[in-house]
């Protein structure tokens, strides 16, 4: 599955990353290595980008990354404050299943 790159507003798209992005977001494949996504999000997070965001359709499970780990979100909302990006992981996956 592609992965998710999201900019924040006015900044020029760049097809090599100069600038963190706002969000990352890792979509698993049944592939997919939890070494290898660990990289990854390492990656982003030494980049400087702020929020990455993992989500295994195949557990219909959603994490926050950061430099100390994967969580959960709370109340199953993956968000970041101050923008108008939420994701209502019940939603989500509920479309998954229709498709």
């Amino acid at each position: 599955m592609p992965d998710v790159t999201v900019v924040t507003a006015g900044l020029e798209w760049e097809r090599i990353l100069r600038t963190p992005a706002l969000l990352f977001i890792e979509i698993l494949s049944p592939e997919d290595t939890m070494a290898r996504i660990r990289q990854r999000v390492d990656d982003y997070l030494n980049f400087g980008t702020k929020h990455v965001w993992v989500i295994d359709p195949e557990l219909r499970k959603a994490y926050v990354c950061s430099t100390t780990g994967f969580q959960e979100p709370a109340n199953a909302i993956l968000e970041i404050p101050g923008t108008p990006i939420r994701v209502v992981l019940g939603d989500l996956f509920a479309e998954l299943d229709r498709n």
